[in-house]
């Protein structure tokens, strides 16, 4: 590494490295040797302060957390006994405005923030070293100062009096600001910083530190003579007269726009792409949301159809099963009939009786068979559905008994339907009956009609319908009955009180109306029936 003539005094300078980090010590201590100085070791202050003593550094860099003593208190004893030695203080932890002014305020001479750019540590220990000197040296000859500050063409360097006005600008600082020494000295030094520090105060406040005797550093943006921006790491450090007195300071600059915008610009890219992914990872979950709804619909209406295929292979079986037993019975009660008619024996003729008894409870069983499977003789008609059901009312209320209270809401617009008026009032009662029974402490029997819509469907065409819904406040049926309430001789039901054809007959009715039946349970919150047969 070439050496500029100016930096000659300070080749083979010894500089005392002091870090309690081995990898972090040797980083600097080789950096520091590449700058041609001399470097010596220790790991704690107690052996700092031995070394300052019997070697007498010119510079020591100081970590400010050490393990035996503060860096802050070694700070303070080296410049008690040797004022002349340069304290330059080093953290990596303690970066706040506040902790740096608490280090200089300890009496270190510069502030530094780690991780440290290696040319950065020899261009301020340089520098720090040339003030030292030049601080020296200017009691002597003043020339002599304003060569060393000349010769740092890579750092904007500039002194100020009190009144923040400039009295001193080296080379770097015209190559900076692009502003000539007469167009700046005896100006005041907030023209280099931006309106909004200027509204802010920052220029004043910067000297109100400098008047107290602090050092003070900063990096932030400053203002160049056309008028374009610079981010700079900067530190004013205060000049002292002969007496100690604080007569102005020194500002030392190093334009770090370059590294400034690429950090920005990384901190930008880093926020779009996370934003990009947030995005994405809400579409995704948002695409999964709407394939699982997809599938569980899919699901949903797969169940459906099947339910459906398999009441109708039911229906088509017992609809075969039942005709052919319709025939038998058929043939059965007329041969009875006849042989009733010959017999005059009364307990013959009893016997022939509950014969013929059973035989039409078996025509009935078979009607009912027939109806589900949607085979038997309907006298399809157009229906007024409201008088039909009001005229039922009576019948209704003798059938369900006292505990439960029966409601009617009657569409006033109601249209006409299509279906077999027998059948339906056959259907209500069933519908009614089998309501009571879901209420065995009472509750309420709510018969409903209303005009409604349905899309084309199984077996259904689409158009307008008539709907005629019971519903009970009852126990309501589980998904396992719910699955199976159509099926012919499925019952919940103890054994004697019921076939399990009531709604297989009701279902097969409205389906041979051309219309369809909907179900709405809930355990615990009732069922619900619907009827829909469509517009006469």
């Amino acid at each position: 590494m070439t050496t500029a003539s100016s930096d000659a005094p300070l080749l083979g300078a010894l500089v005392l490295n002091v870090d309690d980090d081995e990898a972090v010590r040797y980083v600097k201590t080789r950096s520091l040797k590449l700058g041609g100085f001399s470097v010596a070791e220790a790991s704690d202050g107690a052996t700092a302060l031995a070394i300052a003593a019997s070697m007498h550094p010119a510079i020591v860099l100081l970590d400010v957390k050490l393990p035996d003593i503060s860096g802050l208190d070694v700070c303070r004893q080296i410049k008690q006994r040797w004022p002349d030695i340069v304290v330059i203080q080093v953290s990596a932890s303690l970066v706040s405005s506040s902790d740096r002014v608490v280090g200089l305020e300890s009496g270190a001479d510069c502030y530094l923030t780690a991780p440290i750019e290696p040319a950065e540590l020899i261009a301020v220990a340089r520098a720090m070293l040339r003030l030292r000197l030049a601080e020296q040296s200017a009691q002597e000859s003043g020339e002599r100062y304003r060569m060393i500050v000349e010769s740092a063409v890579d750092y904007a360097i500039f002194t100020c009096g009190l009144d923040g006005r400039i009295t001193s600008w080296n080379p770097g600082a015209q190559a900076l600001f692009q502003y000539a020494p007469d167009e700046v000295i005896g100006e005041s030094h907030g023209r280099i910083f931006t309106g909004e520090d200027v509204a802010a105060d920052v220029p004043d406040a910067e000297l109100r530190a400098v008047r107290a005797g602090h050092s003070v550093a900063a990096d932030r943006w400053h203002r160049r003579k056309d008028g374009t921006l610079l981010w700079s790491s900067g530190r004013i450090v205060p000049l002292r007269d002969r007496s100690g007195a604080v007569a102005g300071f020194l500002r030392i600059l190093h334009d770090r726009t370059a590294e400034k915008q690429a950090r920005d610009a990384l901190m930008a890219l880093n926020a779009e792409l996370e934003t990009r992914v947030r995005e994405r990872t809400r579409d995704l979950h948002d695409a999964n949301s709407r394939l699982r709804q997809q599938i569980e619909e899919r699901e949903r209406t797969q169940e459906q159809v099947r339910q459906l295929q398999k009441i109708e292979a039911l229906g088509q079986l017992t609809g075969g099963i039942a005709h052919d037993f319709n025939n038998l019975l058929t043939a059965i009660l007329g041969g009875l009939e006849v042989a009733r008619r010959r017999i005059e024996d009364d307990r013959t003729r009893r016997l022939v009786d509950g014969a013929i008894g059973a035989a039409e409870r078996g025509a009935k069983l078979v009607s009912q068979l027939l109806s589900f499977a949607r085979k038997q003789d309907l006298e399809l008609q157009p229906i007024e559905m409201n008088p039909l059901i009001l005229n039922m009312r009576d019948l209704l209320e003798r059938s369900i008994g006292p505990a439960v209270q029966i409601q009617f809401e009657l569409a006033c617009d109601l249209q006409i339907a299509r279906a077999d008026p027998n059948q339906m009032q056959a259907a209500l009662l069933n519908l009614a009956i089998n309501a009571r029974d879901a209420m065995p402490e009472g509750g309420v029997l709510r018969v409903e009609t209303r005009n409604c819509a349905l899309p084309a469907g199984d077996g259904v065409a689409a158009g307008a319908y008539v709907e005629v819904a019971v519903a009970d406040t009852g126990t309501g049926m589980p998904d396992d009955v719910r699955e199976r309430v159509f099926e012919p001789f499925f019952t919940t039901k103890e054994s004697g009180r019921g076939t399990g054809l009531g709604l297989a007959q009701v279902y097969g009715f409205v389906r041979q109306c051309g219309g369809d039946v909907a179900l709405e349970t809930e355990l615990g919150a009732g069922t619900t029936f619907r009827l829909r047969f469509p517009c006469a």
